[in-house]
């Protein structure tokens, strides 16, 4: 999620609902021998909808690997993007995918309780539902879930810091809103954990920050003023990490606050590689993406795909962040690669 940028480009996308489709799909090349597409019922060429925010960093990640996929497996792909950020807004944007008539539709479960009656629909009408990076509960209307652990990224970033810190840290958890599920409970398993095994990290503090760098750095500065004590703080959205870079300098406590970030947008992989943030957790958007369009495809042709993927994170930091990139495609099963979690 891009920082400077968020307000203006929501102002741009709010008024109109954005479609993109992506021109990735064989429909046989003549002498060429190229081999149609994968095909639904009726013998046309799969359709697949993704429903994505693709203002922010990690959504344009994920939407690049589904594009990969679609070209791999000769599959008609459209990006929809929901012209407001809100649960409401993308729930609407999914009951318009559901009749428009695609196939199979790749979603997300960021605002829960939002999706009943679009779930609902596609059970009505047969479309397949794929559900990436925030878990469902309800794993029986989706053909498969590939999400972040959110429990286990909450553990893997208080061991990290307990590793790093020598087993003590006060922190402070900068959200998106208190409303928001996974960040809700990558908090409480930080928490949790750190409770188990390093007494010495304790939470200071939790601001939220609506998404909005203004809203960002005036809680922030205002949550450093009142707990001098704060050393470490931990953003679990992505848009104003590298603003807060900017209040630590302004306040004259950048190298003595250690930040973790989120995803990787370009901003903040600029700041880890200057050493004004010292890392961030990356989800990995890229399997969401391809192994998401892979598993509709096997769903059709019958093949076994596992229902349920831990999509995974890597730490960027200084030391790989001209690396990492690669590293993030390593666990993708890629066409003609087998699962590696098929049971």
């Amino acid at each position: 999620m891009v920082s400077t940028n968020w307000k203006k480009t929501l102002l741009i996308v709010a008024a109109l609902f954005a479609i993109v489709s992506v021109a990735a799909f064989a429909g046989g090349q003549g002498d060429k021998g190229a081999v149609k597409g994968p095909v639904n019922s009726k013998g046309e060429v799969i359709s697949i909808a993704a429903i994505e925010f693709i203002q922010f960093q990690p959504y344009k990640v994920r939407v690049e690997a589904e594009k990969r996929a679609a070209a791999d497996y000769g599959v008609k792909l459209t990006i929809l993007q929901p012209p407001q950020v809100n649960g409401a807004s993308h729930a609407e944007t999914i009951l318009n995918a559901l009749n428009q008539g695609f196939d199979a539709l790749i979603i997300e479960n960021d605002w829960q309780g939002s999706y009943e009656e679009a779930i609902a629909l596609a059970q009505k009408k047969g479309t397949i539902l794929v559900n990436v990076h925030v878990p469902n509960p309800d794993k029986s209307k989706f053909i498969s879930q590939i999400t972040i652990d959110n429990d286990g990224y909450g553990i893997t970033a208080s061991d990290k810091l307990g590793e790093l810190g020598g087993g003590k840290a006060n922190v402070l958890f900068m959200m998106n809103s208190m409303d928001q599920p996974n960040q809700v409970t990558i908090r409480q398993s930080f928490i949790d954990n750190a409770a188990k095994k390093w007494p010495g990290i304790k939470v200071v503090d939790t601001q939220f920050t609506k998404v909005d760098p203004i809203v960002a750095a005036q809680v922030l500065e205002a949550s450093l003023k009142a707990n001098p004590q704060i050393d470490t703080a931990i953003w679990l959205e992505a848009a104003t990490v590298s603003v807060g870079a900017d209040v630590l300098r302004e306040m004259n406590l950048l190298g003595k606050v250690r930040i973790f970030g989120v995803d990787d947008p370009p901003d903040l992989v600029e700041s880890i590689r200057k050493g004004d943030v010292f890392g961030s957790f990356n989800q990995n958007f890229q399997k969401q993406g391809y192994e998401a369009i892979r598993n509709i495809v096997d769903y059709f042709t019958k093949k076994p795909f596992p229902k349920e993927t831990d999509a995974g994170i890597v730490l960027i930091t200084k030391e790989n962040a001209d690396t990492y990139v690669p590293d993030m495609w390593k666990p993708v099963a890629l066409k003609g690669m087998p699962y590696k979690n098929l049971k």
